[in-house]
């Protein structure tokens, strides 16, 4: 069995926030850690058992889209990718060195996407 990281409710985390007046960084990173935690070990027993829907639906036995105790589930085949022949390979290496070359020089104008947080566990030893 896995042992996961006690999940407190939504409204437990949002009552340590809210009664930290001013903020206490402590309580907020120690609740954003422990978050962190219980969602790695989730997604560690999870991957198995998508491996067993997968099985399920290659073997004809789900559709590509139905529901289950109100969740609906919807199969994707993923994210299409290309391999190109060597002329468009050369011809890509070509406009990156030309990009490269914008950038430095400075004539390539700087664009910044939304700003995110980026959350790691430590890494199991």
């Amino acid at each position: 069995m896995v042992s996961r990281p006690a999940l407190v409710p939504v409204s437990a985390a949002a009552e340590v926030v809210a009664q930290a007046e001013p903020l206490d960084l402590d309580a907020l990173l120690d609740r954003i850690t422990q978050l962190k935690a219980a969602q790695k070990a989730i997604e560690s027993e999870l991957t198995p058992l998508l491996d067993q829907l997968h099985a399920a639906f290659d073997g004809g036995e789900l559709d590509a889209s139905f529901s289950h105790n109100d969740f609906s589930f919807c199969w994707s085949p993923g994210r299409l990718s290309y391999a190109y022949p060597e002329p468009l390979r050369l011809q890509e290496q070509s406009l990156k060195q030309a990009q490269k070359s914008a950038v430095e020089s400075g004539t390539a104008t700087i664009q910044h996407g939304n700003p995110f947080w980026t959350i790691k566990a430590p890494r199991a030893v």
